[in-house]
């Protein structure tokens, strides 16, 4: 993470301790996929981690007065957001969601069928790098630009491209 997002972080923080409500929209503008891919992963349901990023919003809000100045407030929101999916997932007695659609019924493809493509994707992902697996991820998953992926990694948006690309074609070739 680079020194502006940092900065933007703990300028926003300023502005809530400041009880001003623009400091939770530079918030949410900074660091709101972060948070959603935050939820998402101890969720893994993007309309309850949709609902667990506006509830650690207003966390956030309230406990504006146990932030320490000049800490690290990206990680202090992102603990945060990941202590507020953990509660949800015990409230809900450790049950997740699914949508309408996750249902075998719900499209044309079996069960079976659905299961061994997730299995095969699986798979070739972690025959990629790390690096790789997380920019093929957010870009297909979170679905973020690659300006945004590039932005995220601290990496030029053509070297996110040129690695998606080599990515791409890795696992295509896997598939042949």
């Amino acid at each position: 993470m680079d020194r502006q997002v940092r900065e933007q972080i703990e300028y926003a923080l300023e502005l809530i301790r400041a009880e001003r409500e623009e400091g939770v929209e530079i918030l949410y503008r900074t660091m709101g996929k972060v948070m959603l891919f935050v939820a998402n992963g101890v969720v893994h349901n993007v309309h309850s981690a949709e609902d667990i990023v506006q509830e650690s919003l207003l966390k956030v809000v309230l406990n504006i007065k146990h932030y320490r100045r000049g800490t690290n407030g990206y990680a202090w929101i992102c603990r945060i957001v990941r202590n507020t999916a953990i509660n949800y997932v015990k409230s809900s007695g450790g049950r997740v969601w699914q949508e309408l659609g996750e249902f075998e019924g719900a499209s044309s493809c079996s069960f079976e069928e659905k299961t061994e493509t997730a299995v095969l994707v699986e798979q070739l992902m972690q025959e990629l790098s790390e690096e790789m697996r997380e920019m093929v991820y957010r870009k297909y998953f979170l679905d973020m630009t690659v300006r945004e992926i590039g932005k995220e990694m601290n990496r030029s948006k053509s070297y996110v491209s040129k690695m998606i690309l080599r990515a791409e074609k890795l696992m295509k070739s896997r598939l042949e």
